[in-house]
Formats: C-alpha cells, structure tokens, sequence
C-alpha cells in the first residue's frame, strides 16, 4: 500500500533551470513592483520637499488663563 515518493527533478538539466527560476524569478517580480510603485510618485515633480514631509494636523498652544478660585469655605 506504500508507495516510494520520488523527487521532482530528475536530471541536472531540470536542477539547474529549477535554481534559477528561484532565484530570479522572484527578484523580477519585486522589481516590477517597484516599478509600479514608484512610476504613480512621479506625477508631482514640482513639489518642494516642504510640500511633501508638511504635517497633516497643526498645534496651537495659547497662553492658559487661570480659573477662578473656587471659594470652599463659603458653606
């Protein structure tokens, strides 16, 4: 009922088209996505730097005018 498992690649020829499709074939996928990426960044060329890091939000920090002293001993 048991059968041998054999292996996949049966000859040199096979080994060596099998190291370098693992090899390249995944690094041509990562450079065309950095491509990709990359090509849509391009459409704003005259932005400075400023423009580009600015921060979203802004924070106003104004002077606190102090609360009235509550008077507790008033009871």
């Amino acid at each position: 009922m048991s059968e041998a498992h054999g292996s996949l690649i049966k000859s040199p020829k096979q080994l060596i088209a099998m190291v370098f499709a693992s090899f390249f074939v995944p690094l041509t996928i990562i450079l065309l996505l950095m491509v990709f990426v990359n090509n849509g960044k391009r459409t704003d060329a005259e932005a400075t730097a400023e423009q580009l890091i600015k921060p979203v939000g802004r924070l106003n920090i104004a002077a606190a005018v102090p609360a009235p002293a509550a008077d507790t001993a008033t009871k």
